[in-house]
């Protein structure tokens, strides 16, 4: 693909990993997980942090991997270039030397910035169990920053209160916690970008996405949103450029789509045999 074939238009998936570029910068560990998070984090490094280092597929025997077009068997694409292999114990002194820049997927963000990826309904008769709140706590109490993203913005995931917090916001019991750490730098889903008041006064949009309301943002919210004075600013959009490494570099397999709220049932497969068709006529995926 190139700079001539692309158009000025753009999905909601390819904004979002636009604005989560922003979060990888330096030298830092870059883990996203959602895809477009992983996506962005190979865009920042392929075009505005080198230094970032990336693991293969969340893998620790692959540690320090280039950049690698996203797909369904990372760790096998990326171990080809990491540097060396890694484990738990450093991972964990490097979270606690605050050397990991993270965008997390919650389940549930609620009005106050706390989160949740443990259950949902009552702790002790949950109606789904999640995943539990697994490195959330470590990982607020030793990174400066942490950034969500919620594929899909509705009342059942952005909620007044969380049905569990696996991490704390802004609101009642931060203080009383003691947290130094853990700044929720921003929540990007497929309506806007926002953040957090500080004094726990509520959830802030910071700006919309092409074609997004405020109405449409207060619908889909289970409280509401604070709004800024005078016209809402709108999402920049994706370059030029990071459109042409995200389609035809970084995701030619369209893996982003799998966060989109309307992806169809078939998707996963249908990406399964593109990559299969990929690794079995060219060998590698590059």
């Amino acid at each position: 693909m190139t700079a001539s074939e692309l158009t000025t238009e753009y999905t909601v998936e390819e904004q979002v990993i636009s604005v989560l570029t922003e979060i990888y910068r330096g030298e830092v560990i870059a883990v996203g997980a959602t895809a477009s998070a992983e996506i962005a984090v190979r865009l920042a490094k392929a075009l505005y942090a080198p230094e970032v280092v990336l693991m293969a597929g969340g893998s620790m025997a692959g540690y320090d991997s280039d950049w690698a077009p996203k797909g369904l068997n990372d760790e096998w694409i990326g171990r080809s270039s990491s540097l060396r292999g890694s484990d738990w114990i450093e991972t964990f002194d490097l979270i606690a030397a605050g050397k990991y820049a993270i965008c997390m997927g919650p389940v549930q963000v609620d009005q106050y910035g706390n989160c949740n990826i443990s259950v949902l309904g009552d702790w002790h008769s949950p109606k789904v169990q999640l995943i539990g709140s697994r490195g959330i706590p470590d990982d607020q109490a030793r990174l400066k920053e942490l950034t969500y993203h919620v594929r899909n913005h509705n009342p059942r995931s952005v909620v007044a209160q969380v049905d569990f917090r696996s991490g704390i916001g802004y609101g009642p019991g931060r203080a009383e916690s003691g947290l130094a750490n853990g700044d929720i730098r921003m929540l990007v889903t497929n309506l806007g970008v926002f953040d957090f008041d500080r004094d726990g006064r509520g959830m802030r949009i910071r700006s919309l996405h092409a074609g997004v309301t405020v109405d449409d943002v207060q619908a889909a919210s289970g409280f509401e949103v604070l709004v800024p004075e005078g016209e809402v600013p709108r999402t920049a959009p994706p370059t030029q450029e990071e459109l042409l490494w995200i389609r035809g570099r970084i995701d030619p397999l369209g893996v982003r789509r799998l966060d989109s709220p309307t992806a169809q049932p078939n998707l996963l497969l249908e990406i399964a045999e593109r990559e299969r068709d990929l690794w079995t006529t060219r060998g590698v995926l590059r």
